[in-house]
């Protein structure tokens, strides 16, 4: 097993990013859309703020998502809570150098299931738990 590859080999490059200043109904349909459940928020410089996952919107009151109609929940959603009140602010993250064995570690020992991987203070990537299991899977 190549425990040792460094994680820009597997991350996702391809990054969808939001800032603070995203409504929350734009980032669930972001969610929705792309079949993602992490989305790093950044400023304007790509500097990482924090990072928004589906679970913390949903934290934010899935009844109000499944009880009305679409722009109903969208505007309730938007004056209940901002991204920067529901986004996860201390965030662990990695070099893209770092191995896919100090990402699993991380995540292995965390409450969370993705890490962005940042350079010289910017978001270049992501990795997450999914992308490890599809990594060790590769393996067999």
């Amino acid at each position: 097993m190549k425990n040792n590859d460094p994680i820009k080999n597997y991350m996702t490059k391809e990054l969808i990013t939001i800032t603070t200043q995203t409504k929350l109904s734009e980032a669930r349909k972001i969610f929705l859309d792309n079949n993602i459940h992490h989305l790093p928020v950044v400023s304007g410089d790509n500097k990482l703020e924090g990072i928004l996952s589906y679970n913390d919107l949903l934290r934010v009151d899935s009844g109000t998502l499944y009880n009305q109609d679409q722009k109903q929940a969208d505007a309730l959603i938007d004056n209940m809570c901002s991204v920067e009140e529901a986004m996860t602010s201390t965030v662990e993250s990695i070099k893209s150098t770092d191995t896919v064995r100090e990402a699993t570690e991380i995540l292995y020992n965390g409450k969370f299931h993705s890490l962005p991987v940042v350079e010289d203070t910017k978001v270049i990537g992501l990795v997450t738990s999914t992308d490890l299991l599809k990594y060790f899977l590769n393996q067999y």
